[in-house]
């Protein structure tokens, strides 16, 4: 008799994570921008509590959360910004650069949009990095795209309390434990629709 193999931990990951997608791709336009709203208020706030003065951000890609006017607001405040710029090649390698309101945009090769000609910075000088995801656990181990880009960027920071490491998601992202890697880097908290969640180890 013909015996089928268990599914591996990625199999599992994987399926998961286009079933979050999914489900985020399903929001209405409405609750999209309601939520929207609200996650972009619940991020004020937080800066505002850690008094954070550079902010290291991301650009909305694939149905993520868009906080652009929060991010905006906090540029004109006077906040430092950074936004992610990736590799081209196969290395997996990231950076941020200065992210100010007029510089020029382009996709990168995920068609996620990056700035053009900023200077790049060490997120060890940032107050804060808010992070897209896929899903969460309520331990802080958060399911990404499955690149690995954040978490070798951030191997050395793994054990540092700044910048402080905020996942950005709506409320449906939230999953049972997952099984981490040795290589994950956990969040600090996540900030939903709802509010903002700390983490127990």
């Amino acid at each position: 008799m013909l015996q089928t193999r268990d599914p591996s931990s990625n199999d599992i990951k994987n399926r998961l994570r286009q079933s979050l997608r999914d489900k985020r791709s399903k929001l209405s336009a409405a609750t999209r921008i309601a939520w929207n709203e609200s996650i972009g208020r619940q991020v004020l706030k937080l800066v505002e509590a850690y008094n954070a003065k550079s902010i290291a951000c991301f650009s909305p890609f694939n149905g993520e959360p868009d906080i652009t006017p929060a991010y905006q607001h906090l540029m004109v405040s006077g906040c430092q910004l950074a936004l992610p710029v990736i590799s081209a090649g196969s290395d997996h390698a990231m950076e941020f650069h200065h992210w100010q309101a007029n510089a020029r945009m382009v996709a990168n090769k995920y068609g996620i949009l990056e700035p053009v000609g900023g200077q790049a910075v060490s997120l060890a000088d940032f107050d804060m990095l808010i992070l897209p995801l896929v899903g969460y656990d309520r331990h802080g181990n958060r399911l990404g795209m499955g690149s690995g880009y954040y978490d070798r960027h951030l191997e050395s920071l793994r054990h540092a309390d700044r910048p402080l490491r905020v996942g950005l998601a709506y409320s449906l992202q939230e999953i049972e434990p997952v099984d981490k890697n040795i290589w994950d880097i956990p969040l600090h908290g996540v900030v939903n629709e709802r509010g903002w969640f700390t983490f127990v180890p």
